[in-house]
């Protein structure tokens, strides 16, 4: 009776992956299955290598050496030694983890999805289970979390422009795959790191939520139907959402502020949230957020919003992006000062055609960075380079460093992206144009 017992949940739990790839993932072939050679993501690789037959798919894993523990290797190795056995190509990842600023699980997760981000599979295939759902769904409650975090981890969502993550086993139990596991006698490696109630998914997992469980018998089953439809109420907010960002970028100019004003201050905020999402910056505290929102209601020029990976700056009626790292952003201000020919040949600086522009590039000429007694010729008279960059809207923290193409005599005939000097330029010149200026958006 347990055999048989066993042997449906074997049939159901592959059955249900076959439904599922067929009902959203059909035309989706290339499959990677993030494999760490835990009991979760062995049984995934498993079942999928039985469906091999009946499903044409294209099965290969994917094992990231995150190098935090020292049994790392061997589980490497342990990974190498199933796949060859099941006949599943296998790529290891060897990864770097800086866990500066946000502790070491955070950053391991972190570069562990970049790792997935990469693959050229059509989907990247996790091994979560109900049990790591409802422990999400308080982690992100314990954490002061909004209805995304309480959403925790959908089954199915997008890595990047032609890959998606596709976790099959939501609806399966952490017990229910060690049946599966016992079942066909699975061998698996145990994280020694996942005892340790120093973590706060671990001591949910070990003792906060069996203590719950006694006083709560069906806890499992209604957080997850809270889950659900935390998750059906998330996808009509994005939708609103991208609604919204549709009609404020509808001209093509950037994130437009004046339209902004004319939402619900939710959706302010949301959009707030968006643009810092959409840009890759990170996200601030939800004090920082309304404090910058409310600067923007009052046309404050000069607000600035604090995000980890950016300052957003609000300037003429426009949202601009100042990055922390510079360098990776400005790769040119390292250069400086430089001739055009050293930037050219470093693809720094490019030359468009232009209704005004230089009628040569001279190799030796120099691009540095404006100084406070630049001045240009234009066509009213010469006029200082940083009056031309205010008239230009550019915000003061991009006029401090922005480049200019100097003669062999340090004097500005040109204001990279901007202006040529009138009296040196010619019908259908050359315009010095740089592209890794600072974002105007």
């Amino acid at each position: 009776m347990v055999s048989s017992t066993v042997n449906k949940l074997c049939v159901s739990l592959c059955d249900s992956i076959a439904q599922q790839w067929s009902a959203t993932m059909a035309d989706r072939c290339v499959l990677a299955v993030g494999l760490s050679g835990g009991l979760d993501s062995v049984v995934l690789l498993h079942a999928l290598t039985l469906l091999r037959n009946s499903l044409p798919v294209e099965l290969s894993a994917i094992h990231v050496h995150h190098g935090l523990s020292p049994y790392a290797d061997e589980w490497a190795a342990f990974c190498h030694e199933l796949c060859a056995s099941w006949s599943v190509p296998l790529r290891v990842v060897k990864v770097n983890v800086c866990a500066a600023g946000e502790g070491v699980e955070a950053a391991a997760r972190k570069a562990r999805y970049q790792v997935y981000a990469d693959s050229e599979a059509d989907a990247v295939v996790l091994a979560h289970h109900r049990d790591d759902q409802i422990e999400t769904f308080f982690l992100g409650a314990l954490r002061g979390g909004g209805l995304r975090a309480l959403s925790a981890m959908p089954s199915l969502r997008k890595l990047n422009k032609h890959t998606v993550l596709w976790r099959p086993l939501l609806h399966f139990s952490r017990q229910q795959l060690q049946a599966y596991a016992d079942a066909v006698q699975l061998k698996h490696v145990e994280d020694d790191s996942n005892s340790d109630c120093a973590y706060l998914r671990n001591w949910l997992r070990l003792e906060g939520l069996p203590h719950w469980r006694e006083h709560l018998p069906h806890l499992d089953t209604q957080i997850e139907a809270a889950v659900g439809r935390l998750q059906d109420e998330l996808s009509l907010l994005d939708e609103v959402a991208e609604a919204d960002w549709a009609m404020l970028h509808a001209q093509q100019q950037g994130f437009q502020i004046p339209l902004w004003r004319t939402l619900s201050s939710a959706r302010r905020r949301q959009q707030l949230r968006l643009f810092a999402h959409k840009n890759c910056l990170g996200m601030s505290s939800a004090a920082a957020l309304t404090e910058f929102a409310r600067q923007l209601m009052e046309n404050k020029n000069g607000a600035q919003w604090s995000l980890p990976r950016a300052c957003v700056i609000y300037y003429d009626s426009r949202l601009w992006i100042d990055k922390h790292e510079a360098n990776s952003q400005w790769l040119w201000l390292g250069m400086l000062p430089a001739t055009c020919q050293q930037l050219s040949a470093a693809h720094y600086l490019q030359w468009n055609r232009h209704g005004l522009g230089l009628a040569e590039i001279a190799a030796e000429w120099t691009v540095r960075q404006v100084q406070v007694q630049d001045t240009i010729v234009l066509q009213g008279g010469r006029k200082k380079v940083k009056k031309l960059l205010q008239e230009r809207k550019i915000p003061p923290f991009m006029r401090a460093v922005w480049p200019v193409l100097c003669d062999s005599d340090n004097q500005c005939v040109a204001v990279i992206n901007v202006a040529v000097a009138t009296d040196i330029g010619v019908v259908d010149g050359w315009m010095p144009f740089m592209e890794n200026l600072p974002i105007r958006l």
